[in-house]
């Protein structure tokens, strides 16, 4: 896969194509474990050229509550977890977990159920929520305005980074790579004033606030 998938340095035990299923029919289709390595929940995603256009690009397990992407394969061994919103994002670093989806201003970020999980298993690490590249993406510097606001360490893009690359998928694909490492993500993290002067930053360069 020219998207590194298979080889990703985090990416899920199995990972399954539906070729019959009406609705998933040639989606791929991530398992959602949870921290005994059962699956709970899952999500298909668009995979065919033109899919998007006609398909949602994601399609979740009807009547089953959201757990936590990939957190199964949290590890103490690293001091943070890596709070990504897409599950694909989530295969490039270790330690990474994925919510899948936040709205738009950045509230309602959990499920009941992985709020549990968050409060239990990843109750120790320190947490660190990582969103597609806020020199990019309108939506990120909101939601992460938002976690910045309400608390939350938040991984601000470099500049370098930023304005070349959407998300750390988009960084693998292009520069080869299968694994960002957990210091890159830390050396660039913020909480507090200091990542809502980081992010103002970034307004200016986008020409919203002067």
């Amino acid at each position: 896969s020219n998207r590194r998938l298979h080889t990703a340095v985090n990416r899920p035990d199995n990972l399954y194509l539906s070729l019959t299923d009406p609705v998933h029919k040639n989606r791929l289709v991530l398992p959602f474990k949870n921290e005994h390595g059962d699956i709970e929940f899952y999500q298909s995603r668009t995979i065919l050229p033109g899919d998007n256009k006609t398909r949602p690009k994601y399609v979740s397990r009807i009547n089953a509550e959201k757990t936590l992407f990939n957190i199964d394969k949290v590890s103490n061994d690293i001091s943070s977890v890596f709070i990504f919103e897409g599950p694909i994002n989530a295969f490039f670093t270790k330690n990474s977990v994925a919510v899948a989806g936040i709205t738009e201003n950045g509230s309602a970020t959990f499920t009941e159920k992985q709020q549990k999980q968050v409060d239990t298993t990843l109750k120790w690490l320190d947490k660190i929520w990582v969103l597609d590249s806020q020199w990019i993406d309108t939506a990120s510097r909101k939601k992460s305005e938002t976690l910045l606001l309400n608390g939350e360490k938040v991984f601000i893009w470099p500049e370098k980074f930023g304005k070349q690359f959407k998300d750390f998928n988009d960084i693998c694909i292009k520069c080869k790579i299968d694994e960002i490492s957990a210091e890159f993500i830390q050396k660039n993290t913020f909480e507090g004033l200091e990542g809502i002067v980081k992010l103002s930053e970034i307004k200016r360069f986008n020409g919203l606030c002067n």
